[in-house]
């Protein structure tokens, strides 16, 4: 393993981040990249872990995880977005239920981090979040 910043990462880690990227700018774009949405990023590496995350501008917001993740030598592997919601407070509110749904799972999170689960299943996460934005969504 190479130390932090020393050399390019992986041609084939560089091409699976891509289509990562790519899979997500595909889904944004039916919505004009627009919308309050929670994401589920699966990141290799040292530490492997997922990140369950809300932004209102999620294709930014990866563009910036993206960049922090290249300087500390780990690779985007896996995307996942949810299905807009209404508004800031709709998306805080599902992110807040996704983490404590992790939390029920016994999934660990990263010191000094809400949102960052090591050792993390992506599927878990996605189904977390999902469940959350659809109980967010459609309050029974």
């Amino acid at each position: 393993m190479r130390n932090v910043g020393d050399g390019p990462l992986p041609v084939l880690a560089l091409r699976v981040q891509a289509r990562a990227r790519e899979e997500v700018r595909e889904t944004l774009s039916e919505d004009n990249f627009q919308g309050h949405r929670l994401y589920v990023l699966e990141v290799a590496g040292r530490h492997p872990h997922i990140k369950i995350g809300y932004s209102s501008d999620p294709w930014v917001r990866l563009t910036q995880h993206i960049g922090e993740m290249n300087r500390w030598y780990h690779t985007l592997i896996r995307a996942y977005v949810s299905e807009p919601l209404e508004d800031k407070d709709s998306g805080r509110r599902a992110e807040d239920m996704a983490h404590r749904f992790m939390h029920r799972l016994k999934y660990v999170t990263a010191p000094n981090s809400r949102e960052m689960f090591i050792g993390t299943d992506f599927n878990a996460g996605r189904a977390c979040a999902a469940v959350a934005v659809s109980l967010t969504k459609y309050p029974a």
